[in-house]
Formats: C-alpha cells, sequence, structure tokens
C-alpha cells in the first residue's frame, strides 16, 4: 500500500532553481552545523590542533552549502530574499516561447520565473530543453493557480 504525502497548510513545495543571492539554510543543517562546531571545540581540547582543524572545516562547509530553491507555499513564494505574496500580484505574463513568467505586485514589485534556470541531470541538449520546459510549465502552472485563488482580480496575460 502507498501512502500519499499531502501538503498541510504550513508546507511548501521547492524546487531546485539556480537564482541569483543566497540560498536557503535548512534547520538540520543549521544544527549539523552547530553540533560540528561543538564537536571540534572538544576535540581540538582532547586531541590537538589536526584533528579539531579538520572537523572544523567540515562545521564551515555544512554551514557554507546552502541550496537553491524556489519554494511554494500556501500564500507566498520564496525565492532566494525574495517573497510573492500571492494575494498582492495585479498581473501576471507568460511568454513560453522566451520561458519565462513574469509576476508583477500592487507595490511595483517584479519577479520572473525562469525556464533556464531549472537545473536538470540530462546530458543532451534535446533532454536538457525538454526535462527544463517540463519543470517550467509544472511550476509556472502552480504558481498561476495560487495567484488565481488569492488574487481574484489579477491579469493573465499571454505574450
Amino acid at each position: 500500500m502507498t501512502r500519499v504525502k499531502t501538503m498541510t497548510p504550513t508546507e511548501f513545495a521547492s524546487f531546485k532553481y539556480q537564482h541569483e543571492g543566497k540560498g536557503n539554510r535548512s534547520q538540520r543543517r543549521i544544527w549539523v552545523a552547530g553540533i560540528c562546531l561543538g564537536l571540534a571545540l572538544l576535540v581540538l581540547l582532547i586531541f590537538g590542533p589536526v584533528p579539531g582543524f579538520l572537523l572544523l572545516l567540515v562545521a564551515v562547509f555544512v554551514w557554507l552549502s546552502t541550496t537553491r530553491e524556489l519554494m511554494l507555499g500556501p500564500r507566498y513564494l520564496l525565492c532566494g530574499t525574495t517573497i510573492v505574496y500571492y494575494g498582492n500580484v495585479k498581473r501576471m505574463t507568460l511568454s513560453h516561447a522566451q520561458g519565462k513568467l513574469r509576476l508583477i505586485c500592487s507595490d511595483g514589485q517584479s519577479f520572473v520565473l525562469e525556464r533556464e534556470k531549472f537545473p536538470t541531470g540530462a546530458r543532451k541538449p534535446d533532454k536538457i530543453a525538454k526535462n527544463k520546459a517540463a519543470k517550467f510549465n509544472k511550476v509556472s502552472s502552480k504558481i498561476i493557480e495560487k495567484v488565481r485563488k488569492a488574487s481574484t482580480n489579477a491579469d493573465l496575460s499571454m505574450a
């Protein structure tokens, strides 16, 4: 028997997305970095500088490695340091030819979802293009659906 996981109102659907700016650091990553740092200090006192320094490097690596994701929540999306509330979106422009979805908010803020920023594990150019297009279509349709649900007066134009 398979179990289907349903999203609770506080969960986010996350997608790998190569955006500008800093990535997301999960709570688990913060805890692991803190534990490694504590162990590094303990090992430094007990076993000396070489093993302590190596464990300190592990802690720094865990702290600095972040994932770049686009996170879709029930009321807003997060992309790096950008937050877009679906209820504030007044206009959406979808261009399949350019592979872009532009969200324009009532306060003038603009967010652009780009097809080329979705990573893929494919190696052949035609497979890369196909995978990026599929991921872009999936994510953009979810965003449009969430914006329409939150903001009934949001205008969608196809370019």
